[in-house]
This record gives structure tokens, sequence and C-alpha cells, in this order.
């Protein structure tokens, strides 16, 4: 399934779905007095999870996904950045780990092509290039994405996976200052 025929809505709700429950049951346990227990239909709940602020920023990035609505990169990496926090940054840690396996999951997908289109096709290099230009190997390049010391992004309609540029050429100053 492409990004061109994956459901958006479909994964924007089970996305909202998931961080409520995750809160509710979270908040369940810290202070069961402010968790009311407020009878809601799955689709009046539905409706507000949507209206939510987190659910206008999954619907502003699924248009971007899909070529809808244009917006400014930062905007955009913010948005990006707000919903893998949420998703992924366990309270007490100091920092989150995004899992690559997240990036083959629907909401991956549709996180990526939206970061994809925040970008200029001359400001992405390829892997092969990035590894190239630094004097490394591929699997190191995959590393450092996965450290996030190369930013990269993946246009879902190719299959192919971008390094931003300038992370290129500032990781090169770094190494050649180094050395």
């Amino acid at each position: 399934m492409d990004s061109q025929t994956l459901d958006y809505q479909r994964v924007i709700d089970e996305a909202l779905r998931l961080l409520y429950s995750h809160h509710y049951r979270l908040m369940s346990r810290l202070l069961p007095r402010a968790v009311e227990q407020v009878q809601m239909s799955d689709e009046e709940l539905l409706a507000e999870l949507r209206a939510s602020p987190l659910g206008q920023v999954l619907q502003r990035l699924a248009a971007v996904a899909q070529g809808k609505l244009s917006e400014r990169r930062e905007r955009i990496l913010e948005n990006i950045e707000l919903v893998l926090q949420l998703l992924f940054w366990a309270p007490g840690a100091e920092d989150y780990s995004v899992p690559r396996s997240f990036w083959e999951s629907e909401l991956g997908r549709l996180l990526s092509q939206a970061k994809y289109r925040a970008y200029e096709p001359s400001e992405l290099v390829s892997i092969g290039k990035a590894a190239q230009d630094l004097g490394v190997t591929r699997p190191t390049i995959y590393r450092w994405m996965d450290e996030r010391k190369l930013e990269y992004v993946r246009d879902e309609h190719s299959g192919r996976t971008f390094i931003i540029r300038r992370d290129v050429e500032a990781l090169r100053q770094q190494l050649q200052q180094s050395a």
C-alpha cells in the first residue's frame, strides 16, 4: 500500500485513540479523581479527539503528506517532533528514540511523507552520496541516522531515503576539525 492509497483519516484516528488510551491509563493511576468517567460514544470521543490540538496537527500533516497543503518547513518539523515525543518519550527519560520499524508503520509513513515534502530536492542527498562525502560506509550512515546525528527523510512514493545536505556538510566539517 503506497501513500496514495493510505487511508490517512483511519491512521490519524488510530493514533489519537492510542494516545488517548495511554493518557487516560496514566492519569487514572496518577490522579484518579481528575479522570471522570465521561459517558461518550466512540463517535463523540473521536470527534473530540479530531478537534483537539493534536488532532488538528495530524490533519495538517496528512494534508502536507498528500500535497494538499503547503506549510513552512519549521512548522512541519515542529509538528512531527511533537507527535514523536508524545509517542516515544517515556516519563523520566532524558531523551527519546524512534525505532526504525516505526517508519514502516502507517503513521510513520504519513509523518515521513510530510517531512519529505518540507524539503526541496536540492537540499537532499542519497545515502550512498552521504557515505561517499563523509568517507564512511553505508552502515555508518544508518547508525548516525538512528542516533539522530544525521537528519533524513523518506519519499514514500519512490521508497528512497535521503539525508539532509546541510547535515552532511556540518558533520563533514566536524570530522575534519577533529582529525
